[in-house]
């Protein structure tokens, strides 16, 4: 989703050096900057007096001075940053927080062990699997320590659970290879990891007792996490993931020959959608490499979600796209992430005060700032649990989609907020839910199916199936928004962006709403209550009217990143240009020169494999300004 722009009239399209004709239509030039004008020196001044004051709003409600701080005093933990208490009355982080320093040993463990055995033995032994190309099909040389070291951190975690793990992951991996490749299989897979989900509700993790009286003694050895069916969700997409990807490589079996189809899997891949979507060496898919996948330990508990067939892809081939220097920078992020959280904790208490439910006190303007800290809170706390594991990976060598890619404040367009809130699953969804049940041709009643489907994976309550329903609802309005604004007669004036910010505006706060019903809790509704009231009036209508100022920095901000790629694909385009040039002239003083040299040539017809390379990233990066409540 790109931004709308107020200068749209001026954003003629035009034709980048090393592109096609048919790239033409879905490009423009970035438009003029607004930063320095005198409209975004008043919103300057904007942010300067309201945000501010929106923290030392929020700190002063949370003060122990206040009388409502003996209600909720008792969710709050003692804490360690400017002599105040944290807030630790989220169950999820309290137990992350608190296991941190085990989990974070343990990974290192993991890391330094298994890149000491790469170095050793690994290497020589895949060295022989290289030299013969038959072996290279199998059980992969590099999960032999991801294996072993996989079942003993998930007994250590799940104690004599493990054994309702190894059953239900079994039963998946006999469907997949018994059915696979057969027209109805993906019903019975998805009909069987649904009755898993279900199941694992209905009997909380299962219980020994419950089946033989004699062997209740095994209910008192459940490792760390007791309630290993909480995490299995993750499992359970990993699981669907193995079903689907040897699903469709059986299914290729029957219109393209095996020696192609091996011909790709053993080629180093060349993007990460090559890697998820060529399929794996028949004998790839065994039980060992998929232990080895849904165990796999620095992802096991959150994800971020990767397919089968791009852990298996670099088992074989690391990612070259991570470094040394890449991972520290990301382990110095996720570390300012987590003391940004402490200092939030200590400072602001909205989980507790929401917990609390009692808003008879708190003015309008203090509910509204809680519910968006609120929801702020949940933001931060699913980024850096997110990371972590994200940094673990990496540090190993596998690369991972990156869950948050944007800010939660940094998002007006409903479609894009799901595209960069927990990124790994909205691929994980399009790929095994939305394009195969008929991707955009049936998106009219395929969204509410996938959300659906979302808030069913999540939790067994009403309240998240109707938060999912709100939420595919949503995607009608903003989906005849810009059906309607996106036409030329609209983006062509000035004030097409000021257009878009009242849409955006609506949209955020629709999105605010639809989120505090979904994750937050009793409490939320009588916060709700309170702001939508009539003394919450003005309230509001001012709050509308400073989203709309949010609303055109963030536009802004969009096209300066729009900007940068531009220019960074004309540059590589001229670079293109000057060798290709270089490549006719030597192709003219040499008529032995290839003929697909001289195909180059900006006059030719045909473009090289360079040129349609790049107008494929060009295109997906350079589309038409749209509507803000386009997604």
């Amino acid at each position: 989703m790109t931004v709308p722009t107020s200068n749209a009239a001026s954003a003629q399209s035009r034709v980048l050096p090393g592109t096609t004709e048919q790239s033409r239509r879905k490009m423009r030039a970035p438009t003029p900057s607004l930063l320095g004008t005198f409209e975004f020196k008043v919103y300057y001044l904007v942010y300067l007096v309201v945000v501010p004051n929106m923290f030392y709003t929020m700190y002063r409600a949370s003060s122990p001075n206040r009388p409502e701080y003996e209600g909720y005093e008792r969710e709050l933990a003692p804490g360690w940053m400017l002599g105040r208490k944290v807030d630790l009355s989220d169950g999820q982080w309290a137990t992350f927080r608190s296991h941190l320093p085990t989990f974070a040993a343990s990974m290192l463990l993991y890391v330094a062990l298994n890149y000491l055995l790469r170095m050793t033995v690994v290497r020589k032994v895949s060295s022989e699997f290289l030299r013969t190309p038959a072996l290279i099909r199998g059980f992969l040389p590099t999960l032999w320590f991801p294996f072993l070291f996989a079942t003993v951190f998930a007994v250590a975690l799940s104690g004599t659970s493990i054994v309702f793990i190894l059953a239900l992951t079994f039963g998946n991996y006999l469907l997949a290879k018994q059915l696979g490749g057969r027209q109805w299989a993906p019903a019975l897979f998805w009909i069987y990891n649904l009755a898993v989900l279900f199941a694992n509700e209905h009997y909380k993790g299962y219980e020994f007792g419950r089946m033989m009286e004699s062997l209740a003694w095994l209910d008192e050895w459940r490792g760390v996490l007791r309630r290993w069916d909480v995490t299995f969700n993750i499992t359970m997409l990993r699981m669907v993931s193995f079903a689907m990807d040897y699903h469709w490589r059986v299914c290729q079996e029957r219109v393209t020959s095996v020696q192609q189809i091996d011909a790709m899997a053993a080629a180093s891949p060349k993007s990460d959608k090559d890697r998820v979507e060529h399929s794996c060496f028949a004998q790839d898919y065994c039980f060992a490499n998929y232990w080895a996948y849904l165990l796999y330990p620095p992802l096991y508990l959150t994800g971020p979600i990767i397919s089968y067939n791009s852990f298996i892809s670099q088992m074989r081939y690391p990612s070259p796209a991570i470094t040394l220097k890449s991972t520290l920078t990301y382990g110095i992020r996720l570390l300012a992430s987590t003391l940004l959280m402490e200092l939030v904790l200590h400072t602001v208490y909205s989980v507790a005060i929401s917990k609390w439910g009692q808003w008879e006190t708190f003015s309008v303007y203090e509910i509204s700032l809680f519910g968006y800290m609120r929801l702020t809170f949940i933001w931060l706390k699913l980024l850096i649990i997110w990371r972590f594991a994200r940094f673990w990976a990496m540090a190993d060598r596998v690369d991972t989609v990156e869950n948050m890619r944007r800010c939660m404040s940094h998002n007006y367009s409903l479609q894009q907020f799901w595209r960069d809130w927990h990124c790994s699953y909205n691929k994980w969804l399009v790929r095994y839910v939305y394009i195969p049940l008929g991707g955009r041709k049936t998106s009219s009643w395929n969204t509410f199916v996938v959300f659906t489907f979302v808030a069913l994976w999540h939790d067994l309550t009403m309240r998240l199936l109707e938060w999912a329903w709100i939420i595919a609802l949503l995607f009608l309005p903003e989906g005849l928004a810009t059906w309607y604004f996106g036409k030329p007669r609209w983006t062509r004036k000035p004030y097409f962006r000021f257009i878009c910010s009242l849409g955006g505006a609506l949209n955020i706060i629709a999105m605010m709403i639809a989120n505090l019903v979904g994750f937050g809790d009793e409490g939320v509704v009588k916060m709700l209550s309170k702001i939508f009231s009539r003394s919450g009036l003005l309230f509001l209508t001012v709050t509308y009217v400073l989203l709309n100022v949010h609303l055109q920095v963030m536009f802004e901000l969009r096209e300066y990143e729009y900007r940068r790629e531009y220019a960074a694909h004309e540059a590589e385009a001229a670079q293109w240009e000057m060798s290709s040039a270089g490549g006719r002239s030597a192709g003219a003083s040499n008529p032995s020169a290839p003929a697909d040299i001289e195909s180059t040539g900006s006059g030719s017809s045909s473009p090289s494999p360079r040129t349609e390379s790049l107008t494929k990233r060009t295109a997906a990066t350079s589309k038409p300004m749209q509507s803000s409540l386009n997604p």
